[in-house]
């Protein structure tokens, strides 16, 4: 198979796969066992409260050391959305045969009334499965904000295109 084109089974399994991850949201790796805070990740997240900069850590252990939680408390379990701040997510095929792609449709809440459109890269490229988190990366670095300032044209079904690949 090309890069030019995928199978229908191709298309349907990788929309399939788009579905489950926004659907899923950002599991932590521990969240089926209880979650403690570690001494480690107390340190990085007084590091972060203090000084500000980027972590690895997920938002509820930072905001659980803002509140006041010591090495050794517990943490709250929970799911995060896939995308910060993405909503009404509809994950589509569009055009058929050579021309078909995954899409994904999607609102966001810093524009609202706005309809945004990605196409995913085709399941048969070689970073397709990397597609999707290119996407994530995209709009949670401003991508969305960057690309709003130009204020870009709808197409005929109201979706601005974003990104696309």
């Amino acid at each position: 198979m090309t890069s030019s084109s995928a199978s229908e089974a191709e298309l349907l399994l990788q929309r399939e796969q788009v579905e489950a991850d926004f659907r899923d949201g950002w599991v932590p790796r521990d969240v089926d066992e209880p979650r403690v805070l570690t001494d480690s990740a107390y340190t990085a997240a007084r590091k972060i409260v203090e000084e500000g900069g980027w972590t690895g850590l997920d938002r509820s252990t930072i905001q659980a050391v803002r509140n006041g939680a010591r090495p050794g408390d517990p943490l709250p379990q929970e799911r995060k959305p896939f995308i910060d701040r993405v909503t009404n997510v509809q994950v589509i095929i569009i055009g058929s045969g050579p021309e078909g792609r995954v899409a994904v449709l999607f609102s966001h809440d810093h524009f609202p009334g706005i309809r945004f459109g990605h196409r995913l890269s085709l399941p048969s490229d070689r970073d397709a499965r990397l597609a999707l988190l290119w996407l994530k990366e995209q709009i949670e670095t401003g991508a969305l904000h960057r690309m709003m300032r130009d204020q870009p044209v709808p197409d005929d079904a109201g979706i601005i295109w974003t990104m696309a690949s």
